[in-house]
């Protein structure tokens, strides 16, 4: 079966082939080079537009969880003040925490695990992965990041710079609560997700376990600009594609990562970076397995910290039940 890169070619040739003859068709007949160039150009367009719009909205269709019911698992609503507005009005990020009824296995866990989304997901998007861990008696603290979900109002999900920002004043809220002060702290990012947990808490001492799936390593040096789909998507949402170099610095993980590093002594080292685990796709589309590679030899990790699916995408389509797996050995060990 042909992958959807070898359907793309098949499909840019077609293109190709149509419009050169729509070319030599309005040649023949005496237009001048510009009409030629329009009408060959419309004609590819034609072509392949529509199949990349197929695509698109597949992939959308498949990356679908329907909601799930969840019994023997108690829920509560929570609101996180991150910060205020013009005219003083708190800004709260919308969260959820879940844990299991069964208090022992609460108690045996003592761990709650701080959540954090992809781009263009909410905290409802990955209850797939998260719940199994609140039955195993781990307490999820799930949340919608600003710009998304509930949390729509506090600012726009591009910012994500700001989007650091509220990751540590949510440790720090987890901290400071007296139900939760005594927990351990771990915590799990997607994507925009994984940079926000390794640059924003890979330094903090309160967290002792980190999962980062789908991560990339230099921000501005790979972002998907050579994907038209992505980059029209992150252009309508606000994304900075150009960032200067201490905006790049702050939400790059390799570089945040790198400078901790030089300021720590050997053997701290070693404490941190065994708390990372990486997993990653080969065939992601979206941040190329490179980021994979040159975090992973930052880190200098063994393959008990890290994972590699040859399939999954950027969404990890299809490595549901790997990821808790994997998720739920390394919290356990």
């Amino acid at each position: 079966m042909l992958s959807k890169s070898q359907k793309r070619i098949i499909i840019i040739i077609i293109g190709i082939i149509f419009s050169a003859y729509i070319w030599n068709v309005n040649a023949s007949f005496g237009n001048p080079f510009e009409p030629c160039l329009i009408l060959s150009t419309t004609t590819f367009l034609i072509i392949y537009t529509p199949f990349e719009i197929y695509w698109s909205f597949r992939d959308l269709y498949f990356d679908r969880w329907a909601p799930i019911k969840f019994g023997s698992l108690i829920t509560s609503k929570i609101k996180i003040e991150v910060g205020k507005s013009k005219r003083g009005k708190s800004r709260c990020i919308v969260a959820c925490l879940i844990c299991s009824n069964d208090q022992e296995i609460v108690k045996s866990k003592n761990t709650i695990v701080v959540v954090c989304h992809g781009f263009s997901d909410t905290k409802e998007t990955l209850q797939y992965y998260y719940l199994p861990l609140a039955y195993q008696g781990y307490t999820i603290l799930a949340y919608d990041a600003r710009g998304t979900g509930e949390s729509k109002k506090v600012g726009r999900r591009s910012q994500f710079l700001k989007r650091i920002d509220d990751y540590r004043k949510i440790i720090e809220w987890v901290k400071d609560h007296d139900q939760l002060k005594n927990k351990k702290i771990f915590s799990v990012g997607f994507s925009i997700g994984a940079i926000t947990v390794l640059c924003g808490g890979f330094s903090n001492v309160h967290i002792e376990k980190m999962i980062a799936i789908s991560s990339i390593s230099y921000y501005k040096q790979n972002l998907p600009k050579y994907n038209p789909i992505v980059m029209l998507s992150y252009l309508l949402k606000g994304v900075k594609l150009f960032p200067n170099k201490e905006e790049n610095e702050k939400i790059s993980p390799y570089i945040v990562i790198d400078k901790s590093k030089r300021l720590l002594s050997e053997d701290i080292w070693q404490y941190y970076s065994k708390k990372i685990f990486l997993i990653h796709a080969r065939n992601d589309k979206i941040i190329k397995f490179k980021n994979f590679k040159e975090n992973v030899e930052l880190l200098d990790l063994s393959e008990e910290n890290t994972l590699v699916l040859n399939k999954g995408g950027h969404t990890q389509k299809k490595n549901e039940l790997v990821l808790v797996a994997a998720s739920l050995k390394f919290f356990n060990a």
